[in-house]
């Protein structure tokens, strides 16, 4: 049997439910499995000692330069496998040319991954097995992916100690997170789903649901056995469907009982699920707004909701006491400052309790990319792409003024539209050149509304402290 390692950066943020889905099936067939905090200043020693027969790293864009970095450093003095699977190889699959890598997982990988380990135990050898592309030498071989699992409910779940036992700031977290479903039926051209629809055969956009039963047992198995006092569901829409959220309703009430986050979709909100939502114990939800402009929300982000419908939406569920996270996307290619002060103007009269803008990346595999390569709004090749999407945009507009412009609203947007008679004011600041100030704004507000309004939970000075030093860092 095979020492497997995963290694991932920003461990302090959410629960790497790739890596974590991946484990339970690796450990069934005998393999040592651990987890690793890439930033680790010990890494290499730790590495070393572990003497992991293959690595895996789950890369989303802007993470890529980082892993392999990181991938080149150990591939020079360890001999390993190394596999790289999650978001950026699925969608930008020439990965698999870059130095170090020996093999790059595509798609749903839990049972995937499994299979390559058991074949590369059989035979020594790394193998195209399905979902999987791989390098010997400068030939390269892949295999189609396997059909998604069907029955979520068949499925182990996601080993929580590999990630809780990294450290004890890790295990301490109060915030515990879990997955309802797989797969999303819309086709919003900022998002993966349709370049994942098309890999799987026009499947993934057919919503996998877990059962009720099995998901709140899983939570009261969870809750039990780690401290808990919130907890975050973390798929794209959580299900909404009346029979389904009846029986969740009763069962998250009664044998969990705790405050909850969720994604919602603004335009499948109505007076039947928000009540059932607010019953179940839904807390505070996070829904895109993206764009105040209707005709770019409709012909550029293929999102057919009117404003009218997005501040009814928010009004109801403030009307059951939820609190809401609105999602905002500024610098959209093709469009220019005064499309993004509408973003922040529907913003104001949605009134979420906390507008978060981001500043659109090319994400590869993504329709929206490709316009912008397209039309000559994105010029890079991916690699220019970071961690985060709360710095700076990686567009081409008419002018470097207006990139600045909208680049500073991004770190001010927050303020704007919680305090609108502040917005004159932050159109001006808007002029100046970007700085830490502006950025200090925003990444404090981010973690004040997180930590106190959104994901209420006791923190102790050290917490804040930890946060802080965080929020200083950029993550």
């Amino acid at each position: 049997m095979s020492k497997i390692l995963f290694l991932v950066a920003k461990l302090h943020t959410i629960e790497p439910f790739g890596v974590m889905s991946l484990a339970p099936h690796l450990k069934r067939d005998g393999h040592d499995v651990k987890l690793m905090e890439a930033e680790d200043p010990d890494l290499f020693s730790k590495v070393r000692a572990f003497g992991p027969d293959v690595i895996g790293y789950s890369v989303c864009t802007g993470s890529d330069t980082y892993y392999l970095a990181v991938n080149r450093c150990l591939k020079r003095q360890l001999r390993f496998v190394a596999v790289f699977g999650g978001p950026h190889p699925t969608f930008f699959p020439e990965m698999i040319r870059e130095p170090g890598v020996d093999a790059i997982c595509r798609g749903e990988g839990d049972l995937a991954f499994a299979d390559f380990c058991r074949e590369l135990d059989r035979t020594g050898c790394v193998r195209a097995v399905p979902n999987f592309t791989i390098r010997v030498g400068d030939a390269v071989e892949s295999s189609p992916p396997r059909p998604l699992v069907a029955d979520l409910d068949s499925l182990p779940p996601p080993d929580r100690e590999l990630y809780y036992g990294v450290s004890p700031e890790i295990g301490d977290h109060r915030i515990r997170s879990f997955l309802a479903s797989r797969g999303c039926p819309f086709g919003c051209t900022y998002c993966f789903n349709g370049a994942m629809d098309a890999m799987y055969d026009g499947t993934w956009t057919r919503v996998r649901l877990r059962s009720p039963r099995s998901l709140v047992d899983e939570i009261a198995s969870v809750v039990q056995s780690y401290p808990a006092e919130f907890l975050a569901f973390r798929e794209s829409i959580f299900p909404l469907k009346v029979e389904w959220l009846t029986e969740f309703a009763d069962l998250y009430s009664r044998r969990v009982g705790l405050p909850f986050y969720c994604h919602l979709r603004l335009d499948l909100l109505n007076d039947w699920n928000v009540p059932l939502l607010a019953r179940a114990g839904c807390y505070s939800v996070n829904v895109g707004i993206e764009a105040g402009n209707e005709s770019v929300r409709r012909n550029l982000l293929a999102r057919n909701i009117s404003n009218d419908r997005m501040i009814a939406a928010c009004r109801l569920l403030r009307s059951h006491g939820i609190k809401i996270l609105a999602n905002n996307m500024l610098g959209l290619p093709g469009c220019t400052f005064r499309h993004d002060l509408e973003t922040l103007r529907l913003n104001q009269q949605c009134k979420p309790d906390y507008a978060l803008a981001m500043l659109w990346q090319p994400y590869p595999g993504t329709q929206l990319a490709n316009y912008a390569r397209r039309h000559g709004h994105y010029r890079g090749d991916y690699r220019d792409l970071d961690f985060t999407y709360y710095g700076k945009s990686h567009l081409t507009f008419a002018t470097e003024r207006e990139k600045r412009r909208i680049e500073n609203l991004q770190k001010l947007f927050a303020i704007a539209a919680a305090v609108p008679w502040l917005t004159p004011l932050v159109r001006w600041l808007t002029r100046l050149p970007p700085n830490r100030i502006f950025r200090t704004i925003f990444r404090t507000a981010y973690l004040i509304f997180h930590q106190t309004e959104l994901f209420p939970h006791k923190t102790t000075p050290a917490d804040w402290v930890r946060n802080l030093r965080h929020v200083a860092q950029g993550e």
